[in-house]
């Protein structure tokens, strides 16, 4: 439950920080622009970008183990499934038998 919370906030925080680009990191500076405008813009636009290339990792990081998770599962209940199918099929054969035995005496 926890995974798909993460992965899910990851998810929402994408496209929050997508919508928000132009909020958080601001205009471009016109040219020529002065030294200190243009760091400021550049470091503004680093941090906006480190932080959403780590949401994306985050979520599909997360959607990954998902998957993974969803896997095992299904391959647990189909295991499950086929031991009481066989199982079934085994009494119902001796079932047949004993009734061939019970005709026959």
């Amino acid at each position: 439950m926890r995974l798909r919370i993460f992965t899910t906030l990851m998810l929402l925080l994408t496209l929050g920080l997508m919508l928000t680009r132009p909020a958080l990191v601001g205009p471009a500076p016109h040219r020529p622009a002065k030294r200190l405008e243009a760091l400021r813009y550049s470091e503004r636009a680093l941090a906006f970008t480190v932080l959403l290339i780590g949401s994306l990792v985050g979520s599909g990081v997360g959607a990954i183990k998902l998957v993974r998770l969803a896997n095992q599962e299904y391959r647990r209940l189909a295991m499950e499934n086929m031991q009481a199918m066989i199982s079934g099929a085994i009494g119902d054969q001796k079932q047949v038998v004993e009734k061939k035995d019970e005709q026959r005496g």
